[in-house]
Order: structure tokens, then sequence, then C-alpha cells
């Protein structure tokens, strides 16, 4: 399969927000309560889009199939205390396995300066676990439990030290 990564534009950012909403419904079913799931709309996705300036895109035959956005110092709550953040990787499921994500990963990796990259991913989400540990993230011990419609949500936070 071929796909081209770009930088995210306004002209791909609404590719981008439709990867986010249809990546959580295809993946986050059954891994947190549909409640909150079902409240995580596509104008949401186009808002928090537009949240974050670093941002890319995975384009194929013209449609976004993925997109990654990090920021170059990690926020507060991270453990680490001097690192870079991945904030979002998403890749619909048609094009997983296809090195979209690892693509997406490798391109937020080139512009974080940072020694150390941490990420946080949905305890139970075993495929995407398993991917960053491929790429050498590590588990740090750390959760962070979040309160949500329907119920709670647990996050793992992962680290790359390079």
């Amino acid at each position: 399969m071929r796909f081209e990564i770009q930088s995210q534009t306004d002209r791909t950012a609404s590719g981008a927000a439709y990867v986010h909403y249809k990546a959580w419904q295809e993946t986050y079913r059954g891994l947190m309560p549909d409640e909150f799931l079902d409240s995580h709309t596509y104008e949401k996705c186009r808002r928090y889009a537009d949240t974050y300036q670093n941002k890319f895109v995975a384009v194929v035959n013209g449609q976004a199939a993925g997109f990654a956005a990090f920021l170059p110092e990690r926020r507060d709550f991270c453990s680490a205390e001097s690192a870079g953040e991945i904030v979002a990787l998403y890749v619909l499921k048609k094009y997983q396995k296809a090195g979209i994500g690892k693509a997406l990963m490798e391109s937020c990796l080139n512009k974080i300066e940072k020694r150390e990259v941490v990420l946080f991913v949905l305890k139970g989400n075993e495929n995407a676990i398993g991917f960053y540990r491929r790429i050498g993230f590590r588990p740090t011990g750390r959760e962070m439990i979040q309160q949500v419609a329907g119920g709670e949500i647990t996050e793992l936070e992962m680290l790359l030290k390079r």
C-alpha cells in the first residue's frame, strides 16, 4: 500500500478529525464506557485537530488514513522531567499493519529534540501497547485514572529513552 506522510494543513484537518473520530469508534468499543465513547463526536475531534500545532497526516489515495500529534515538551502531569510527548496516534482499522503507524511515529520522533518521549495508552488496548513496545517504549508503572461519562478509563504511561 502506498501512502504519504504530510504535515497537517487546513486542507487535511477535516480528514485527520475523521480519522480521530472513526479510530475511537473502531478501537475503544468495549475498552471504555459506551456513554463516554458515544459523546466523542466528529465536531469534538475537529476542535482537537486544531488544538495542537505539531501534527502529521497519513494520506492514501487522497484520503486521510491516519494522524499523529506531538508536543516538543511534555505536559506537566507526565513523570519524565525532560521529555517530548506523543499526544495522538490513530490509524483507521483498514490501514493498520501497513506501516502507517510506524511512519507517523517516526515523523513525530524525528521532530522531538528531547532524548525521552512519553505517551499514554488506554489500558487494555493490547494492539497499541504491543506496537509501542516494538518501537522501544516501556511502561513506567504510572497509571492515570479519569472519571468519564459512564464510568472511568485508565491510561498507562509509556516512555522511550533514546
